[in-house]
């Protein structure tokens, strides 16, 4: 397919993929018994909450894929407003799980929650079948982060793997989020090699526990 500069823009965002932990487990759970209907209902009630946080803070939710959603956040975003938003997300659905997905689990898994990875840089925006797409290593990175947070972590959920330029672009590291630096291997980025990020464990509110 012959590409025409006009189809072609690059855009600066900040790439969040977040992913349900043990979504499998879950949906296989409920088919199971009867119940794939809640589990749809909650799906729904995410996308509905993110359409709410988004209309706030300019974030751009860009796909669904499956069990978890890709967001682009303008460069703009302070460290402090993105964390702000991926708490509150993380906060709804704890809630979700636990007033209506747990209680219809006949064997509940022992990770449940959220994981987040987050990027940021230069992204391509093309037009396929009508709709905007977008490709480039911060996609790429963001969503090798978010798969790499259960690697030697017993407890993943509601964590954020950021690359490390980006944790100290956004500013996070004054001390007011603390974080681990961790490495992981990112399959097939970087040469295989080690890859230095940041681990920041969200901070639940206690009324969403």
């Amino acid at each position: 397919m012959t590409m025409r500069s006009e189809d072609l823009t690059t855009e600066d965002k900040i790439v969040v993929f977040f992913d349900v932990c043990s979504s499998t487990t879950i949906l296989e759970d409920l088919l199971s018994s009867g119940h794939l209907r809640t589990w749809r209902n909650v799906l729904i009630a995410t996308k509905n909450f993110l359409r709410k946080s988004s209309a706030k803070n300019g974030m751009d939710i860009h796909k669904f894929i499956g069990d978890g959603w890709v967001l682009l956040f303008p460069t703009a975003t302070s460290g402090e407003a993105l964390v702000k938003v991926l708490t509150g997300l993380a906060c709804f659905f704890h809630l979700q799980l636990k007033e209506r997905i747990i209680p219809l689990l006949q064997s509940p898994p022992d990770v449940l929650g959220l994981t987040f990875g987050v990027d940021s840089g230069t992204i391509i925006r093309i037009m396929m079948l009508g709709r905007p797409e977008y490709i480039g290593r911060p996609l790429n990175v963001a969503s090798r982060l978010q798969s790499a947070i259960k690697n030697n972590d017993e407890k993943p959920a509601y964590k954020v793997l950021f690359s490390k330029h980006t944790f100290h672009t956004l500013g996070l590291d004054d001390g007011t989020h603390p974080a681990e630096p961790v490495r992981r291997k990112l399959r097939n980025l970087f040469g295989g090699d080690n890859y230095h990020c940041m681990k920041l464990r969200l901070r639940i509110p206690a009324k969403c526990k």
